[in-house]
């Protein structure tokens, strides 16, 4: 029995760009904020992360007393 070769493709997320070897290539369309979140790995957690210092200034902003009293009722 013959069997073909598998076929074999280059995802270029940067260029936006699908090939196969160097005769055939097609563009296609992804949302900047999907393509950025894939080119940098992250996920709804690390974009969070990411914001993690803005998080905790806003914390202390709008509950000052907040770690004082958690302390307090140890």
């Amino acid at each position: 029995a013959h069997r073909e070769a598998p076929l074999r493709l280059t995802v270029d997320l940067e260029q936006c760009t699908v090939a196969e070897s160097d005769t055939l290539v097609a563009s296609f369309e992804i949302d900047a904020f999907r393509k950025m979140c894939l080119l940098e790995g992250l996920d709804r957690i690390g974009l969070t992360l990411r914001q993690a210092e803005a998080i905790s200034l806003f914390e202390q902003q709008r509950w000052p007393n907040r770690s004082e009293a958690a302390t307090e009722s140890l």
